[in-house]
């Protein structure tokens, strides 16, 4: 335990040294946050979250954006061959206890309104690894357009990842489909499935599978 809490502390004073975060202590209170989240998280986030599990495969290379939704789909990975590659830096202090999960964190140009990486530095780290499969928690989700953020970096950072062979998962609420966020990412056509909660409607839902995307409610 006491070396874990060691480990903890050099991550948190190097990212406060390349510009993660001005101080360890700011580094803390990011890490604190996110903890808070996962703590109040409601069932219909989890259910999701496992869902998504159920369809990630053994062995496989996973890229996975920044939310509290994407620490439960890490937390409920139970496969010694799954590597995790992210552009959150608050993940990594989170996921380090979990012993069958190997993270990768790209590194690169901080963005401190969505607090992860971004860049040509980040999206090179990323791309340096043989992606299989993308797992995205977006702001939004549109029959139409596909899934997207409202900060525009994230957005960009998240288009330039997704290898054309990669098989990509949106895991969102029903609540955040067919909003309109500020920046559409990824096109209906990239993605393979959509995992939300049953309270979609059946009409949202068919229009989803008509745009060639499938459905899965948890």
């Amino acid at each position: 335990m006491y070396l874990a809490s060691q480990r903890k502390e050099f991550i948190l004073k190097t990212l406060a040294e390349h510009g993660a975060a001005r101080t360890i202590a700011l580094a803390k209170q990011m890490n604190k946050s996110l903890h808070e989240d996962i703590v109040t998280q409601d069932d219909v986030s989890i259910r999701i979250a496992k869902k998504a599990v159920q369809n990630i495969p053994a062995s496989v290379v996973m890229f996975i954006d920044s939310s509290t939704m994407g620490y439960q789909i890490c937390n409920h990975i139970n496969s010694r061959d799954t590597h995790v590659v992210s552009n959150n830096p608050t993940l990594l202090t989170r996921l380090e206890g979990i012993p069958n999960l190997s993270f990768y964190c790209t590194g690169g140009r901080f963005d401190r309104e969505a607090l992860v990486y971004v860049g040509q530095e980040a999206a090179k780290a990323a791309g340096s690894l043989s992606i299989d499969m993308v797992v995205l928690t977006p702001d939004c989700y549109s029959p139409k357009h596909g899934a997207g953020y409202k900060n525009m970096l994230q957005s960009e950072f998240i288009k330039s990842v997704i290898p054309p062979d990669a098989k990509v998962i949106i895991a969102m609420p029903s609540t955040s489909v067919a909003n309109n966020p500020a920046f559409y990412t990824v096109a209906p056509s990239q993605i393979s499935m959509l995992i939300t909660d049953e309270a979609l409607s059946p009409e949202m839902a068919d229009q989803i599978e008509k745009s060639g995307v499938k459905v899965e409610l948890a």
